[in-house]
């Protein structure tokens, strides 16, 4: 089921960069606050670094982002990218040849299946490159989980917390991206 209205998903461009941050920002504030700290939480919320950060990604030819539009409002996006060597700076990810860096939508518009078109469309956009099976990293805490695994995402692998972190995280992946 799709949320009512007129929803378009289509790649992402760099004039994209503004309203994609303010996604990013919304959604981190509404699912991590309580599940990581305020400082945490403040830190990846704030706008020009985003900002920043999604005209960088829109600028490199190796990475892409699907947008959803709901009525002509940006409302949820789905970033991925060849696998890198260390994904969020951790372990890699064997088996894997390529990443979601993120997929994000606010929370008006989540648990309507906009965020399966967007992953079917990511999924689509990297068969398309050569890519065959998808991996991504998630809070263990994050109640998104049950949606990747609904999606057929089998857990690859727990993370143990990082360096004076009392969180961790937890690999899933799909190994083949045809299922998607």
């Amino acid at each position: 089921m799709i949320a009512a209205g007129a929803l378009v998903l289509r790649d992402a461009s760099a004039a994209d960069a503004i309203e994609i941050a303010a996604v990013h920002c919304a959604s981190w504030r509404t699912t991590y606050t309580g599940l990581l700290p305020p400082e945490i939480v403040a830190a990846h919320t704030e706008m020009t670094p985003r900002v920043d950060l999604w005209r960088l990604r829109s600028a490199d030819p190796s990475r892409g982002c699907v947008v959803a539009l709901l009525d002509g409002v940006l409302c949820a996006f789905a970033a991925f990218a060849a696998m890198p060597e260390r994904p969020q700076g951790m372990e890699p990810v064997p088996g894997y040849d390529a990443y979601l860096e993120g997929i994000y939508a606010l929370q008006a518009v989540q648990h309507h299946g906009i965020g399966r078109a967007l992953l079917g469309a990511a999924a689509e956009r990297l068969r398309a490159r050569g890519y065959r099976s998808l991996a991504l990293h998630v809070l263990a805490s994050n109640p998104a989980r049950g949606f990747y695994e609904r999606l057929g995402a089998r857990l690859v692998r727990e993370e143990p917390p990082g360096p004076g972190e009392t969180w961790h995280g937890c690999v899933y992946g799909w190994p083949d991206i045809g299922t998607l």
